[in-house]
């Protein structure tokens, strides 16, 4: 792990959305709308890495003028906010999503998948997911939407009894090497598992994007709250977890700043840009 201590001014800021940088009501506050401001005007990338699909990212559309590109779905794309277009996408293979998702549903009884696209989603019926009832979400089977959703960047599965961290645990040694596995709490009332491309994580896009800047890990700051931001965490120089991150990153030998409801990215910036 990089140390994630010292007080030199970075050359790159890069955080999570969700329990990180947004306010627990999912909106951008002031104060860390005024971190990225601030980082814009020295110059300095203040880039978002995010588990959120492309269709959910109007919340940052304040935050264009501090660096335009935002990693989603995990690393399995880069969205470019002012030309609203998919850049850059990293694929799942749809044969071995397919061998996958029928191991899982062998080895955990009940589990259900979503598929996100650059440009959409799709789910089989019975998902719990919240995302089933949006607009255009397509619903079918696992064999069908594999066929016809298009090029597939992230595998959701869902559990309606297990949380996510025992339905990960239950999936690690199914899936093993097949694709990267990672998982977030995102609800109360089901658990969550994520796949993306073997080896394509938040820090695997962070530093395509970083070596195109010719920015090294070591000047990047990093912020995050679940173990789909640990890669991340991990990767850059200093890594910082908000105080209501997940309890594997608290104990992770990061630096703890304070929550999201308390402006913790928004005050570490500001602290750190002087």
């Amino acid at each position: 792990m990089s140390p994630a201590g010292g007080t030199q001014r970075p050359r790159l800021i890069v955080t999570d959305l969700d329990g990180t940088f947004l306010a627990p009501d999912r909106r951008v506050s002031d104060t860390n709308l005024a971190a990225a401001r601030r980082a814009a005007e020295l110059g300095i990338p203040f880039l978002v890495a995010t588990g959120r699909p492309v269709r959910w990212l109007d919340v940052l559309d304040d935050l264009a003028e501090a660096h335009s590109q935002v990693i989603v779905s995990n690393g399995g794309a880069v969205f470019d906010l002012a030309r609203r277009s998919v850049v850059q996408a990293f694929p799942v293979d749809p044969r071995v999503a397919l061998a996958v998702t029928a191991d899982l549903r062998a080895a955990v009884p009940g589990i259900t998948f979503g598929f996100e696209t650059p440009v959409g989603f799709g789910c089989e019926p019975d998902c719990p997911t919240r995302q089933r009832g949006e607009p255009g979400v397509v619903q079918g089977s696992v064999e069908d939407l594999l066929r016809g959703l298009g090029p597939v960047i992230k595998v959701l599965g869902f559990h309606p009894e297990l949380g996510s961290d025992d339905l990960c645990d239950l999936a690690e040694s199914v899936i093993a090497s097949r694709l990267t596995l990672t998982y977030a709490m995102v609800s109360a009332s089901y658990g969550m598992l994520e796949l993306t491309a073997p080896g394509v994580t938040k820090a695997s896009t962070l530093a395509l994007l970083c070596a195109e800047l010719g920015v090294d890990a070591a000047d990047v700051v990093a912020f995050g709250d679940m173990p789909n931001d640990l890669a991340m965490l991990s990767w850059a120089g200093r890594g910082f977890v908000v105080a209501n991150g997940h309890h594997s990153l608290l104990r992770g030998g990061f630096v703890v700043v304070p929550g999201n409801d308390e402006d913790g990215v928004g005050r570490t910036v500001l602290d750190l840009l002087g």
